[in-house]
């Protein structure tokens, strides 16, 4: 009898072998490898091997050993990391319909997430949120908020003449006011601080969640299921507390522009929700609650993809101000010119000030604000270059690398706005640093032109007005100053 059960056993295991084999023969029916990487370790993988420092770096140098995509996988999951431009529009861009979705993170449903599009799997729910957002932030909607823009600039640059100490907590309300008030409408200081905190210890909360290998139960699924108390699970309790700040952040400011709405306290300059709420049908309308769920999320996620990639940029434009002087002095010379002393600038001047928006260009370049973006995933199992890509598979573009190309951009970690300049205009065959910093394919960035506008407005305003200079000591010696990035996907930090 135990002859019998052993010789089932063996015949089970040889059927689920070869039912295996012939499951990846017809997924894979060339035979085909995937992208080259480093070895792993069985079971394992390449756990070990995924950087978790400056990991745009660590995936570079993977890079220029293995090529430019390579295929790693940690504890099933695989990952290809895409090291060059043409490899990005290759994949996220020419084949956008089965590269466009998002991986699949327990982590995002204990933070409670989920109403973040951004992180929605692409399909059809997804299409729906993206249309209302772009509906209110595409290129033409927009200038409706310049007036707003233009207003927190006048406002932070007065603050500045009494407080220039605090210059770089004035460029974060200043972006958090302009994005809140567009949003929901609020014009009370005291109503945008508290979110602005909030909304601010979400996003980098957002961001360190989605770093591959950070969290093993991103890799392990069953263990979301395990309780609180159980030992070694005190990221439970810390996504829990998460998961209270997403609730803040998509419900109270949505509700108190409900109130704001109800008390004819409507703000003199139109915003997202005001206008979600006047178009809401009654509440005894079926469709009632899902719309009004579409508004929520949708105004929040406007705030959470702006403000903190713009305060970003804009910290590191103060530091590149502070460090190169005499590019200071180009652009002041370039506003004195154009603008006079009469007025300050207005986002309509752009086209007439190509020095200026040339230092935009080259920030967005030099100081990579999303280094290696927010990763795609494939829907379908896909043959590329000669690859397999199996569905599913974490797609990640190092955008870091793609910016400091020497191939492309010479001296790529110098700052030079000239290399975006030709006969003193922007010079258009030069690739635009939009192409990493927002995003690719049908998941770019809708919110894109507010933060370019917003951006503008700031950086000529205070050319216009004030001069950037490095901190000194008692004794009058210049403090040397420290940029760096310090998480993967947002990320400011001066010192």
């Amino acid at each position: 009898m135990l002859d019998l059960f052993v010789g089932l056993a063996i015949a089970l295991g040889l059927f689920l072998l070869v039912r295996g084999i012939a499951a990846r023969a017809r997924r894979n029916p060339h035979r085909l490898p995937v992208p080259p990487g480093p070895k792993g370790l069985p079971l394992l993988g390449n756990i070990y091997q995924l950087p978790q420092t400056v990991p745009w770096e660590g995936y570079d140098k993977l890079c220029k050993e293995y090529g430019d995509i390579i295929y790693l996988k940690a504890l099933g999951q695989g990952l290809i990391v895409l090291g060059s431009q043409q490899r990005v529009v290759d994949l996220l861009d020419k084949k956008a319909v089965n590269f466009s979705d998002r991986p699949s993170l327990p982590v995002h449903e204990l933070m409670d997430i989920n109403w973040s599009f951004a992180a929605m799997p692409y399909g059809a729910a997804w299409r729906q949120y993206r249309r209302n957002f772009h509906q209110y932030l595409n290129n033409n909607a927009v200038q409706e908020y310049h007036p707003i823009m233009h207003e927190e600039t006048k406002n932070f640059l007065r603050k500045l003449k009494s407080n220039p100490d605090q210059i770089f907590e004035g460029v974060q309300f200043l972006f958090g006011t302009a994005i809140m008030r567009a949003a929901y409408g609020f014009d009370d200081i005291r109503q945008n601080e508290s979110l602005i905190h909030i909304a601010e210890a979400l996003v980098h909360e957002m961001a360190e969640s989605a770093v591959p290998g950070r969290f093993l139960v991103n890799n392990f699924t069953p263990l979301k299921y395990i309780p609180s108390w159980f030992p070694g699970a005190g990221f439970k309790k810390h996504f829990k507390m998460v998961a209270q700040m997403s609730f803040e952040v998509v419900h109270r400011p949505f509700e108190e522009a409900k109130r704001d709405v109800d008390d004819g306290r409507k703000s003199s300059y139109p915003s997202m929700a005001h206008s979600f709420i006047d178009r809401l049908p009654e509440d005894s309308d079926p469709t009632r609650a899902e719309l009004e769920e579409i508004a929520r999320s949708v105004c929040a996620i406007a705030y959470l993809a702006g403000a903190e990639t713009t305060v970003s940029s804009a910290t590191a434009l103060l530091y590149a101000l502070a460090s190169y002087p005499e590019i200071q002095a180009k652009a002041q010379a370039e506003i004195d010119k154009v603008i006079g002393s009469d007025r300050l600038p207005l986002v309509k001047d752009r086209g007439e000030l190509p020095y200026v928006h040339a230092i935009l260009k080259e920030v967005s370049r030099w100081y990579t604000v999303a280094p290696l973006g927010v990763a795609h995933s494939n829907t379908e199992d896909d043959e590329y270059d000669g690859y397999f890509i199996p569905k599913g598979t974490i797609i990640i573009q190092n955008n870091w690398a793609i910016l400091h190309n020497p191939e492309v951009f010479d001296k790529p970690f110098e700052f030079i706005p000239e290399r975006y300049l030709k006969d003193g205009e922007i010079d258009p065959s030069v690739p635009d640093p939009d192409i990493a910093a927002f995003g690719h394919g049908r998941r770019i960035c809708p919110g894109r032109h507010f933060s370019n506008d917003g951006l503008f407005v700031m950086a000529a305003s205070l050319l216009a007005t004030y001069s950037i200079a490095a901190p000194k000591d008692k004794e009058g010696k210049v403090v040397p100053m420290k940029l760096e990035l310090k998480n993967p996907v947002v990320s400011a930090r001066f010192d």
